[in-house]
């Protein structure tokens, strides 16, 4: 396991390509379009809509526009990608994939071993202004987002406030540490 360096990287109107669209792969398509990315997927079966809504249903897929190529990868799929996540169940497919898009200068998430590509994506919790992205360093994804559950009710439970804090500290930006502590403690009704 490799610690990483924890980041978050601006998709918004970028264009990411996601080859294999089976369970794995459903999943960091949910996750980039979320984060506004321009998406092409790729896998010889295509796009399972219905499977979609069952991975992301706040999103409103019938309003996304994702472009879907029903074949195979092909040499130059990834031309002009910020990102090309490889999610497909067949390991040489998966190596061929990742080696040309990090030829043509792509980031590489490949879901079949967080070490074989550049980066992974953490279990993520967002309220407000806030994200908050739990990794276990590629060793247990199902760690990671216990962890972020637990974060998703802590964050729930002072909801309110924490809406609060993150339109104050946005409103006064720059605010230090003390700063923001300070005014959640206020909030909370303590000196």
């Amino acid at each position: 396991m490799r610690p990483g360096l924890p980041v978050v990287l601006d998709v918004v109107d970028r264009r990411c390509v996601v080859v294999g669209a089976g369970a794995g792969g459903r999943r960091k398509l949910a996750a980039l379009v979320a984060a506004g990315a321009r998406v092409t997927v790729i896998d010889p079966a295509g796009l399972d809509q219905a499977a979609l809504r069952d991975v992301a249903p706040e999103v409103a897929w019938g309003e996304v526009g994702i472009d879907v190529v029903t074949r195979r990868w092909q040499p130059g799929d990834g031309a002009e990608a910020t990102l090309v996540v490889v999610a497909t169940d067949d390991p040489e497919v998966n190596a061929a994939v990742a080696a040309e898009a990090t030829t043509a200068g792509a980031l590489v998430l490949r879901s079949d071993g967080a070490e074989a590509g550049d980066l992974r994506l953490p279990a993520v919790a967002r309220r407000s202004h806030l994200t908050v992205a739990v990794d276990s360093g590629g060793g247990s994804p199902a760690l990671a987002a216990v962890a972020r559950n637990e974060i998703i009710r802590l964050l729930a439970a002072d909801g309110e406030r924490w809406d609060e804090l993150a339109r104050w500290a946005v409103e006064h930006r720059p605010v230090s540490v003390v700063d923001v502590e300070a005014r959640l403690a206020a909030l909370r009704g303590r000196p």
